[in-house]
């Protein structure tokens, strides 16, 4: 049972990020499960699925990377480490 929450989860919350618009009738429908299963799942405005997986080592060198560059390079060196290193991090 953990599996196919876990999975439906999932599920649900690449249609959200996908720009769909979900109703939990249709996915009480869709998954076959009451509305308890389904109440509650939701992304945020500011949800940042891939923060925090770079490793120590990958963000210091990045940082480092940052420090050197310029112009749009390091623009594109900001949105990587704010979209890809922790919330809230401070370069």
């Amino acid at each position: 049972m953990l599996d196919s929450t876990f999975q439906r989860r999932r599920e649900i919350e690449r249609m959200l990020l996908a720009g769909q618009r979900l109703t939990v009738s249709k996915m009480m429908a869709r998954y076959g499960v009451g509305r308890k299963s389904i109440s509650g799942v939701f992304i945020t405005e500011n949800y940042k699925p891939y923060a925090n997986t770079l490793t120590q080592t990958e963000l210091e060198t990045l940082c480092r990377l940052y420090r050197k560059s310029k112009g749009k390079e390091k623009e594109i060196l900001f949105r990587i480490i704010h979209k890809y290193g922790a919330d809230k991090l401070k370069i």
